[in-house]
């Protein structure tokens, strides 16, 4: 099991496009809490941080793996290459991984009062609704934007959890500005769940909001969402302001968006579908921005 496990992370979840994808998550919107909350200059990256930051990156290999688990039905008709069709992990073997690692997560976060009731919540939600689709299948994955909006929590789920963890480490309480940052976070999300399924010819049986949106529908409202995450973080950070710790520096958030305005500029020149390595760089590109800076101005003002 161990080996058949090994071979599904590096196929499903490889580490290269994941890690950076997660860390850049955590610290970077961790540095945005502390940017928009005005604990910029005195926040520092600590242990509680670490732990946040395993917990992201096996929490969303656990999803990745009831991700399968919910789909195999549908990959084994249309996808038989998938590690669970093809047979390179079984689906038992999926099931323990996700057992034991949520268990090894709530241990993990124990004694962290409000964190680890915030990612108890996200778990619980998430298995709910994977199992309630893979028992009674609903929503229905021809419902794409059904299937949408009730999977679209679990992100700002996860967004929720790095925010408990960093009001806990600062001994600060939740506040608009970073419920702010959640709902920038988590457009920035939806940009790349669009983005990356922008398409003008479907395969067999894919799945694409582009059978509900069109292409150009699809990509323009991918675009319009990274538009959107930088105006709130932009309004959030305030880098207009001299009286903001973000002054002048805020502007870096601005340019990640750059990332899908290209995507979708060769999409409407005849590109078949959005560039991978543009719709996948965008994230971490977009945490990093608020990463850097976070630690820009921690001499700024307060």
């Amino acid at each position: 099991m161990i080996g058949r496990l090994g071979r599904y992370v590096r196929a499903a979840y490889p580490p290269a496009v994941q890690l950076p994808l997660m860390v850049s998550w955590t610290l970077g919107l961790t540095a945005l809490f502390a940017c928009v909350a005005g604990a910029s200059e005195r926040w520092r990256p600590d242990g509680a941080l670490a732990v946040t930051t395993v917990t992201m990156v096996v929490d969303m290999l656990l999803l990745r793996a009831l991700d399968d688990l919910r789909d195999h039905d549908y990959d084994a008709r249309y996808n038989p290459g998938r590690p669970l069709p093809s047979g390179l992990v079984r689906e038992r073997d999926l099931v323990v991984l996700v057992v034991v690692g949520i268990a090894a997560l709530l241990l993990l976060n124990a004694g962290r009062g409000v964190v680890l009731l915030a990612l108890a919540g996200q778990l619980g939600y998430t298995v709910v609704v994977m199992t309630v689709d893979r028992l009674w299948g609903w929503p229905s994955g021809d419902r794409l934007l059904l299937h949408l909006a009730v999977n679209l929590p679990i992100q700002p789920l996860l967004s929720l959890y790095v925010y408990a963890g960093f009001l806990r480490s600062e001994h600060l309480r939740p506040g608009l500005s970073g419920l702010t940052a959640v709902v920038a976070a988590t457009l920035g999300g939806l940009c790349l769940e669009l983005g990356r399924k922008a398409t003008r010819r479907p395969g067999a049986g894919e799945r694409t909001y582009a059978t509900v949106l069109g292409p150009a529908g699809t990509s323009g409202t991918a675009v319009a969402a990274a538009l959107l995450s930088t105006a709130v973080v932009l309004v959030a950070l305030r880098p207009w302001d001299p009286g903001s710790a973000a002054y002048g520096w805020g502007w870096l958030v601005a340019a990640p968006a750059g990332l899908p305005a290209v995507a979708a500029v060769r999409f409407a020149r005849g590109s078949a579908r959005w560039p991978r390595p543009l719709a996948i760089a965008y994230l971490p590109a977009m945490y990093t921005s608020f990463l850097a800076v976070g630690w820009l101005t921690r001499g700024g003002a307060g």
